[in-house]
């Protein structure tokens, strides 16, 4: 079966995060590898993966957070996971994709 890559985005308040989640749990409980990213600005996928919030407290964020916003460099999609994802129910990875630092705009 070939890759397929979704994308989610939209009007804020949408159920764009609740249908994501539901969609990874469903598609991970076929069989499927899932790797989710949270990049919103407010992330709350992790729980509605299902994941307890200590456990989703400690997600790393994929993005340097000192400096400019970089992927890190020279590594392999399977260790990005090892590094950076945490399993969340039904077998789904969660990634975060930046951490929000303090409020403001933009």
């Amino acid at each position: 079966m070939a890759a397929v890559t979704v994308g989610v985005a939209g009007k804020g308040g949408a159920g764009k995060t609740t249908v994501a989640a539901v969609l990874a749990r469903a598609l991970a409980r076929r069989g499927l590898d899932v790797v989710v990213i949270d990049a919103d600005s407010d992330p709350h996928l992790a729980m509605g993966l299902g994941m307890p919030l200590d456990a989703a407290a400690r997600i790393r964020p994929l993005l340097n957070q000192s400096g400019p916003r970089r992927l890190p460099e020279g590594l392999a999609p399977k260790q990005v996971l090892a590094e950076y994802a945490l399993p969340a129910p039904d077998g789904v990875m969660l990634l975060l994709a930046a951490q929000v630092e303090r409020a403001g705009s933009g």
